[in-house]
């Protein structure tokens, strides 16, 4: 696949592969296992029922067969599936001093070279106005690249933003349990409920986008705002302080409205900021001590 790469984007996969070498050092701090926490629990044995083991586990149907209690024996599973869902809607378009989308892309194809090296399978769902590219997931060097090149070539589009249509596309494609990626700034209609179906099968993280200029905005004078994905547009003037807090406000309600969804759902948040470094929110969301939590 490489081969067959452009000149400037091979030169970007192979910067984001190194820079995927050294985030497993930095999300792992030095640990060989994955950067992912296993999903799936497999049956592996029985042995007696001993006083004090939980009878949630005991083999029911062998106590019918035998008379004797007997309780069934789990290991985690190591192979994981990582599912990266990735907003393309005209909205990731902003951002200072890098749109959204910048983040976001670097971030995925992180996420998704780190999966590669530690042996997991890898898929990718884009949306914007509509979904696609679905690349399901599938281990590899060779497939992660390709997740990777869809990644880099992702470019904002469309009028809406279809995040409750991916989310139900997610939910066809994967048929065991998974880690879902949610990489978006949910500026969406009607995403809580499918969201929920995800959330109470998979193990799901949402990596929410922002921009500070969003709830810090600069003093300007008379400006035309214009919604990215609406095309609406309206007169403000940023020099008044009053009206710059009203609009400040309604950005930060906005995201606390989110944030209470995302908990209340059951779905870790993640903030990504369009300016500082991004890694060390990776870490606390899938580095050694959030795998302890």
């Amino acid at each position: 696949m490489a081969g067959r790469l452009p000149p400037a984007l091979l030169r970007q996969v192979r910067t984001l592969a190194l820079r995927g070498r050294r985030a497993t050092d930095t999300l792992l701090g030095g640990e060989v296992r994955s950067v992912f926490r296993g999903t799936g629990m497999e049956f592996t044995d029985v042995r007696p029922y001993t006083e004090g083991d939980d009878v949630r586990h005991l083999d029911w149907n062998l106590l019918a067969r035998t008379g004797q209690p007997y309780i069934k024996l789990y290991t985690e599973t190591r192979e994981l599936t990582l599912l990266l869902i990735v907003d393309r809607s005209l909205s990731t378009a902003i951002g200072d001093p890098e749109p959204k989308v910048s983040r976001e892309v670097e971030a995925a194809a992180i996420l998704a070279l780190v999966a590669c090296q530690q042996q997991d399978r890898v898929g990718l769902i884009a949306f914007g106005d509509t979904v696609g590219p679905v690349i399901p997931p599938a281990r590899g060097q060779r497939h992660a690249f390709g997740v990777v090149q869809s990644l880099l070539t992702l470019e904002p589009a469309g009028r809406t933003t279809e995040l409750a249509a991916a989310l139900r596309t997610a939910g066809a494609l994967l048929k065991r349990r998974a880690l879902i990626v949610i990489l978006s700034d949910f500026l969406a209609p009607d995403w809580e409920t499918p969201l929920k179906g995800l959330a109470a099968r998979h193990e799901v993280t949402a990596i929410a986008l922002e921009d500070s200029r969003e709830t810090a905005l600069p003093d300007g004078g008379w400006v035309m705002l214009a919604s990215a994905e609406s095309g609406k547009s309206v007169l403000f003037d940023s020099g008044d302080i009053l009206a710059r807090r009203r609009a400040e406000s309604a950005s930060k309600r906005m995201r606390a409205r989110r944030s209470a969804a995302l908990a209340s759902i059951g779905v870790r948040e993640v903030v990504i900021r369009t300016q500082g470094e991004y890694l060390p929110a990776l870490r606390s969301a899938f580095g050694r001590r959030a795998r302890g939590r």
